[in-house]
Formats: structure tokens, C-alpha cells, sequence
């Protein structure tokens, strides 16, 4: 469990509205099965079940697995996912094995304000579907 990895993705600008797996996620790297450009712009990953024991009224149902649409810088997205798959097979970044991809949100909960946090050419998080 230790050697563990996991990646957190967030897209809403307020802490204050983060309340589901539609705003928020954290998810073992280990679940990814697969990433796609959808466009110039964007790209998909693709994973198995979010977490364990999800209540059906939270659990989003898209088709075989959950996804995360990025946005990226224009012709970025082969760049991004050669990253992000580096980033895969390196050891964990924090000694807790835990590395923010993508968090949009720009207000803490004290409505004090702060930078939103991007890997690599990641301009947003568009969407989270959780499975």
C-alpha cells in the first residue's frame, strides 16, 4: 500500500462546491486504462472503478469505465501524454504517493484565493464521470 500512486483531479473553482465525485477525485494510477486525444485541445483518461463501496446514488453511470476530459495547450496533447506516462512509470513525487494533475479551484474555503494547479501542458478539468 505504501508504494502506492495516485493522481487528484478537481474542476470546480470553489472548494466550498467540491461535495461529489462530479468535482473531485482521487484515483490509483493503477485504474488508468487508457488516455486519448479527443481533439487538438483535449484529452480523455480513461479508468476502472473509482473507489470501493461508492453508494449507486453518487456513481455515475458512463459506459464501461469513468473518465477525465483535460484541457490542454493547442498541440500539446502527445507532449502531455508522454508526461504523464513518464510520470506513471517514475517513483511516487510526494512521500504520500500523491500527485495533483489537474485542480481548477482558485478559492480555499476560507474564500481566501490561490493559483489552480496543472501537470505538465493541462489547462483545466473539464469533466469527471465517475464509474
Amino acid at each position: 500500500m505504501k508504494d502506492n500512486k495516485y493522481w487528484y483531479f478537481r474542476n470546480v473553482a470553489d472548494e466550498d462546491s467540491d461535495v461529489d465525485q462530479a468535482t473531485s477525485i482521487m484515483l490509483p494510477v493503477q485504474n488508468i486504462v487508457s488516455m486519448i486525444p479527443t481533439s487538438t485541445t483535449q484529452l480523455t483518461i480513461y479508468f476502472e472503478k473509482a473507489t470501493h463501496g461508492t453508494p449507486a446514488f453518487e456513481t455515475q453511470t458512463t459506459g464501461q469505465h469513468g473518465f477525465i476530459h483535460l484541457g490542454v495547450k493547442q498541440g500539446k496533447v502527445k507532449d502531455t501524454i508522454k508526461d504523464l506516462v513518464a510520470l506513471l512509470n517514475a517513483g511516487p513525487r510526494q512521500s504520500d504517493g500523491i500527485t495533483v494533475i489537474a485542480d481548477d479551484s482558485t478559492t480555499d474555503y476560507d474564500n481566501t484565493t490561490r493559483q489552480a494547479v496543472y501537470f505538465s501542458h493541462i489547462t483545466d478539468c473539464s469533466t469527471i464521470r465517475a464509474r
